[in-house]
C-alpha cells in the first residue's frame, strides 16, 4: 500500500513541476545580452559584393551589461555596436530592456569559394564571450586573364609589363587604384568606358633586390563598388646583390652603447670587387669588411652608436663596387638608408 501511494503522489506531482518549470523565468544567458542570431549563412555570392550584416540582442536581465570589445577575425569583417540608430564607442553599457544590433560590414573582395569568418564579442568580467559567425560560398565575378600574374625570371636590370585583362559578368570600369604595394605600379586604370573586359598594365621596375617577390594591388570598379584583388609575383637575379636592399632598419637602440649590424654583397655571376664603404649622417659608426667567399660574398659589419638626445636618427651607407665578368669591369654603387631610434626621457 505505502508503495502505491508514493507512486499516485508522484504521478500527481511531477506534472505540477514540469508546468512550473516551464512558467518559471529563464536563467540569465551567460554571455550577458540575448542574441536572436549568432549564426547566418549567405549561401552563393559574388566575389566583391559587400553586405551590411545585423546581430541583434536584448538585455534581458535587471541588470546593466557591458560590451567591452568585438575582436574581428578577419579584416573582411568590420563589426560595430548600434543602439537607437547611434553607433557606440567601447565600453558599450547597455541598460535592463535595452535592445541593440551588432552591425557587421561584411567585404568579401579578394576570396573565394567557402569563406567561414566571424567575430568575439567580449563582456566585462563574469561573461562569457560570444561567437558571431557568417558562412558564405564565393563565385568569382571576375575573370583574370593569366590566371597567375608572375612576370618572367629576369637579372633585374630593365622594367618589365605585363599586361592583364579581367572579364565581368556585366559591363564595369576601373576607376581608381585602392592600394598597391611597391615597387608595382599601375597604368590603364581609370579605364575608359564600361566593358565586359578591362586590360590593365603592371609595371615592375628594375630591380637590384636578390630572389622573389610578392606584390599585391587593389582597384575599384564603377560596378557596384566591387573590387579587384590581384598577387603578382616576380623574381630577379642580378649580377651583383646587397642584402638589405636599400633600406636598413636599426629598431630602437641603447644611448651611448655601440651596436652591431650587417650587410651582405654578393656576386651571382662572376666576381665583386669593393672599392669602399661609408656611412655618413652618424658620426660614431664605423664600417669592416669580412669575405666569406673570395669575390663573390662579403659582409659588411656596422658599428654604430646612436647619436645623443634621444628620439630617431637616420644616416646612410654608400657602397662602391667594381663588378667582373666576362672580362669586363662594370662600377656599381648601391645607398642603403639606415634608420634607428633610441629612447626620449620625459619629465
Amino acid at each position: 500500500m505505502l508503495k502505491q501511494s508514493l507512486y499516485h503522489k508522484l504521478l500527481v506531482l511531477l506534472p505540477l513541476a514540469l508546468l512550473a518549470w516551464c512558467c518559471s523565468p529563464s536563467a540569465q544567458s551567460p554571455y550577458g545580452l540575448e542574441f536572436s542570431q549568432v549564426q547566418q549563412s549567405l549561401g552563393s555570392k559574388w566575389t566583391g559584393e559587400k553586405f551590411t550584416l545585423n546581430y541583434p540582442f536584448e538585455n534581458m536581465s535587471e541588470m546593466p551589461q557591458q560590451i567591452t570589445s568585438i575582436q574581428a577575425n578577419c579584416g573582411c569583417f568590420a563589426p560595430r555596436v548600434i543602439i537607437d540608430g547611434n553607433a557606440q564607442e567601447f565600453p558599450v553599457t547597455v541598460m535592463p530592456r535595452v535592445k541593440g544590433v551588432v552591425e557587421v560590414q561584411f567585404d568579401t573582395a579578394g576570396f573565394k569559394g567557402n569563406k567561414h569568418t566571424g567575430a568575439t564579442v567580449n563582456f566585462a568580467e563574469g561573461s562569457l564571450p560570444l561567437e558571431l559567425e557568417v558562412d558564405v560560398f564565393l563565385i568569382n565575378w571576375f575573370r583574370q586573364n593569366p590566371a597567375r600574374i608572375e612576370f618572367p625570371l629576369s637579372d633585374g636590370s630593365v622594367e618589365q609589363r605585363m599586361q592583364v585583362t579581367f572579364t565581368g559578368q556585366q559591363p564595369f570600369a576601373f576607376t581608381d587604384v585602392l592600394s598597391v604595394t611597391p615597387p608595382l605600379s599601375i597604368s590603364n586604370v581609370p579605364s575608359g568606358e564600361p566593358s565586359l573586359s578591362q586590360t590593365i598594365e603592371l609595371i615592375l621596375p628594375p630591380q637590384t633586390k636578390n630572389g622573389g617577390g610578392v606584390a599585391t594591388f587593389n582597384l575599384n570598379t564603377d560596378y557596384e563598388q566591387f573590387r579587384v584583388v590581384g598577387i603578382a609575383r616576380y623574381e630577379t637575379i642580378p649580377p651583383v646583390w646587397v642584402a638589405p636592399d636599400g633600406k636598413l632598419l636599426l629598431g630602437e637602440l641603447p644611448v651611448g652603447v655601440v651596436s652591431f649590424s650587417a650587410v651582405d654583397i654578393g656576386a651571382n655571376q662572376g666576381r665583386v670587387e669593393l672599392v669602399s664603404a661609408k656611412i655618413s649622417g652618424i658620426e660614431n659608426s664605423e664600417v669592416r669588411v669580412q669575405e666569406l667567399s673570395p669575390g663573390s660574398h662579403l659582409r659588411l659589419q656596422l658599428a654604430i652608436e646612436p647619436p645623443l638626445g634621444g628620439g630617431a636618427f637616420h644616416g646612410q651607407l654608400d657602397i662602391d663596387l667594381i663588378h667582373h665578368f666576362d672580362g669586363k669591369k662594370t662600377a656599381v654603387k648601391r645607398k642603403i638608408l639606415i634608420f634607428g631610434v633610441t629612447p626620449t626621457t620625459h619629465k
